[in-house]
């Protein structure tokens, strides 16, 4: 069984297209970096934060 497994691994790897296979790394790359979510302290979240905040504040002010 592992024969098997290794020579159709081989049969795949010797049919790739060496450009082809560049593309498809990179492609799978972008892809896997447009999957992470926005860092913690990007400028958008920095943002959404400090609304929140302001308008927790704003709501305290009312309340009193």
């Amino acid at each position: 069984m592992d024969d098997l497994k290794r020579f159709e691994e081989e049969k795949r790897e010797r049919h790739w297209d060496p450009k082809e296979r560049w593309l498809v790394i990179q492609e799978t790359i972008t892809w896997a970096e447009a999957q992470l979510p926005e860092p913690r302290n990007s400028r958008q979240a920095c943002l959404e934060k400090q609304a929140r905040i302001l308008k927790s504040m704003a709501l305290d002010k009312g309340g009193k």
